[in-house]
């Protein structure tokens, strides 16, 4: 054979070669949207409902002293914690504690935008 002849067979291996790989992807690609269609149709069926929440101003209430507000707010954690795990009994908070925030301002913004846009 000569140097002529392994060149060009050299290059149609190569040509067949890639030509299998590209056919293979553009395969699998076709699969995964068949597969992403798929998936999608069960999730369609599921509906969903809209909810708007309005605001509403409420009158202003009478301010009691600290241990009232502690007392209450500690209510509101115990029912919040225990919608959230499913129980109502074996729950007991023995203590609240406040954390300093020392993040900046710009930080609470985008925590608190992110907590809006997800309601």
């Amino acid at each position: 054979m000569s140097e002529l002849e392994q060149l060009s067979y050299g290059l149609i291996v190569t040509l067949v070669g890639m030509g299998i790989v590209f056919l293979v992807l553009i395969g699998l690609a076709y699969m995964l949207g068949a597969l992403k269609l798929l998936s999608n149709r069960g999730t369609a069926e599921k509906k969903t409902e809209v909810v708007k929440l309005e605001k509403t101003e409420e009158p202003a209430e009478v301010i009691s002293g600290p241990a009232e507000d502690e007392e209450e707010l500690i209510a509101v954690i115990s029912a919040a914690l225990a919608a959230v795990m499913g129980s109502s009994s074996n729950l007991v908070i023995k203590s609240i504690n406040r954390v300093e925030d020392n993040a900046p301002v710009w930080a609470r913004v985008g925590r608190q935008e992110q907590m809006f846009n997800r309601l």
